[in-house]
């Protein structure tokens, strides 16, 4: 599935913290891995861990810690 997809999926709130969407395009782009996307996505809101792996799910097609 693609991020666009993946996002409305997974219910984005409308203004992702700014660190965070940084996170998200570092990892869309590849320029960061999955196991970096999930450490530092959530560290502004911690409320963004469940997202994070619905998010990886989606996209991935995978668990997000397999």
């Amino acid at each position: 599935m693609n991020p666009e997809q993946a996002k409305l999926l997974c219910e984005f709130p409308a203004r992702l913290h700014p660190a965070s969407k940084l996170i998200m395009d570092y990892y869309n782009d590849g320029v960061i891995s999955l196991k970096d996307f999930m450490r530092y996505f959530s560290l502004p809101n911690s409320d963004y861990i469940p997202l994070a792996e619905c998010y990886i799910t989606m996209v991935t097609g995978l668990p997000p810690f397999a």
